[in-house]
């Protein structure tokens, strides 16, 4: 497990996949844009797990979900889980888990910015007090250019609040509620088909809600509802096609922690997660005869349920854990017949501190992935074309293993990972004709992964931080899977001294010449930035910073739709605080 924090950032990320990109394990996947997907130790898409203030995010897209609705500026900070965690978590966690965490602001801040590429502006003011927070944020931008002066279809616009509130109550239980509304109009979507044919968001919206209960050293319960909305507009010289998609997204969770003989620690759960008025209404406008046409490709809903267990405990010097969940799956599309599933997953966990500051890590699990409504019932257009279900998918399985060593000094973190992960069952898309599509249990193959993350505190006021990763996927037929980013290290330097502030980092992405399908070749970059700020006596703090600025052209991932990146920009920001 993981974290990363936006400050960390030498410039001021605009999606939460540009934050925990170059963590270890951790890269973008998928087409480019505010959309871009990402994938942890080389498993992406709808097999990683998204929660926003523990909501569990759900989307149509095949790309998987993003996040890419919330500010990076209202975040405290992001933990990225790698490995399959389904025991914990449910379907979806068969790679891994990204959880974005919400800022609480304790006192009054105010940010404004701007970004050469683009014309990019933010904005954000939060305030708080003892038990409240509420922050607001403003991001937009028209569209970019990469480094050789080719328009890329990035515009956006975005709002996005949080709201915290916390109650303590008569009976020593604490209540927390978090509100989170988020939307994005006219979002642009670069790839390579672009102009031909132009994929753009003219609306997303969403709000989510989670109210908690915590009762001290006992139970704890969230209750979350998350609406959702996502309309796509797809427009080529003969005709338009748009998607409205809607759903209903809410979930309870129910967990105690107790202790039992021998000094053994246990907890127990019940997890719900349920999807009702999952709807997409797809309306076709053919431009030579004005023909319109309007058709539900998807009335769907979903409910998953589980059960869920771990017991721990110290043997001696060995921290051992082991844990099981028993999941419950129900899907329905209207004019179709029902389709359940269940699976039992579980996991090992070891840890052995070998003296001197060293920790060994072992752990053994499984994964699983139930196929989504979509790729079970959705029939109709996407960015990529039209698709066609398919009722009869299995569920994707896996089981991974991972060892890890860590070293922990007086200054200095050092840790390394191998891990490995076969997944049976892959459900990929595949090609009937030219921009026809369905989906199949199409493989199964085999995922090994190398990372390496570590931290130098060279002096009260230099840090300094490593990451890297190597990973190689292959299927049963020894063809490269698709998905598995190109192997990259980055090195970082953060630097404070009374007023002034100095952060630079640095990321090599190594070549990768065998693409998996639906890939391209991608070819080995660097790409650098940096940023310095002065704080004023007056609470002002001023800072110019920079990305990409070798002004290098790469692509962000090896999907075959992708475009370069952006080229180099400059930013400027302010901020005051007390």
């Amino acid at each position: 497990v993981g974290y990363v924090t936006p400050e960390e950032r030498p410039v001021p990320v605009a999606t939460v996949v540009e934050l925990i990109q170059g963590s270890a394990g951790v890269a973008e996947n998928g087409q480019g844009g505010r959309f871009q997907a990402y994938s942890i130790r080389g498993v992406a898409g709808q097999r990683v797990q998204s929660l926003v203030a523990g909501a569990r995010i759900v989307t149509e897209r095949r790309a998987g979900a993003t996040a890419s609705f919330v500010d990076p500026l209202l975040l405290s900070q992001v933990d990225v889980v790698r490995g399959p965690y389904s025991s914990y978590y449910g379907s979806s966690a068969l790679g891994g888990v990204m959880q974005a965490v919400p800022a609480r602001f304790d006192d009054t801040v105010v940010d404004v910015g701007y970004e050469s590429q683009g014309d990019g502006r933010y904005a954000r003011v939060g305030s708080g007090g003892e038990s409240w927070s509420a922050a607001l944020a403003y991001r937009g931008a028209g569209d970019a250019e990469t480094p050789d002066g080719e328009k890329l279809f990035s515009r956006y616009e975005q709002w996005s609040a949080t709201f915290h509130k916390s109650f303590e109550l008569a009976s020593g239980a604490r209540a927390e509620l978090v509100l989170l509304p988020a939307l994005g109009r006219d979002i642009g979507k670069p790839n390579a088909r672009f102009p031909e044919r132009t994929t753009i968001y003219p609306e997303e919206n969403h709000l989510i809600g989670r109210f908690t209960l915590t009762w001290p050293e006992s139970w704890r319960v969230d209750v979350w509802a998350h609406p959702n909305e996502l309309d796509t507009l797809n427009q080529r010289s003969s005709q338009r096609e748009t998607v409205e998609n809607e759903a209903f997204d809410f979930g309870l969770n129910v967990q105690r922690e107790f202790d039992l003989p021998r000094e053994w620690v246990g907890q127990v759960g019940l997890d719900y997660f349920g999807r009702r008025d999952v709807s997409a209404t797809e309306t076709v406008e053919i431009f030579e005869t004005g023909e319109v046409t309007e058709t539900t490709t998807l009335d769907g809903e979903e409910d998953e349920t589980a059960l869920y267990g771990s017991l721990r405990k110290g043997l001696g010097h060995v921290n051992l854990e082991i844990g099981g969940r028993y999941t419950v799956l129900g899907q329905d599309n209207v004019g179709a017949p029902s389709i359940d599933d269940s699976a039992v997953s579980g996991f090992v966990s070891v840890g052995v501190p070998l003296g001197g500051a060293v920790e060994l890590a072992a752990n053994l699990g499984t994964g699983l992935r139930f196929p989504g409504l979509s790729e079970r019932f959705f029939t109709g257009a996407t960015g990529r074309g039209e698709v066609f279900a398919n009722p009869d998918l299995e569920p994707e399985r896996s089981v991974a293993v991972d060892f890890g060593v860590r070293w922990y000094g007086q200054r200095t973190f050092l840790a390394a990972y191998v891990s490995r992960n076969e997944i049976d069952d892959y459900i990929e898309r595949v090609e009937l004709e030219t921009g026809v599509s369905t989906f199949e249990n199409l493989t199964s193959g085999t995922i090994e992964g190398f990372e390496l993350e570590g931290s130098y505190q060279a002096s009260d006021a230099l840090r300094l931080s490593l990451a890297g990763q190597l990973v190689e996927g292959r299927s049963e037929e020894d063809d490269p899977l698709a998905d598995i980013a190109p192997d990259r290290i980055e090195a970082a330097a953060f630097w404070t001294h009374e007023a002034w502030l100095a952060k630079a980092r640095w990321q090599h992405r190594f070549s990768k010449d065998d693409p998996g399908p639906g890939e391209q070749a991608v070819e080995s970059a660097e790409v650098v930035s940096a940023a310095i700020g002065y704080r004023l006596p007056n609470g002002l703090r001023i800072t110019v910073s920079g990305s990409n600025l070798l002004d290098e052209e790469y692509l962000p991932s090896a999907d075959d739709l992708s475009v370069p990146a952006a080229g180099r920009s400059i930013n400027l920001g302010v901020s005051w605080s007390p």
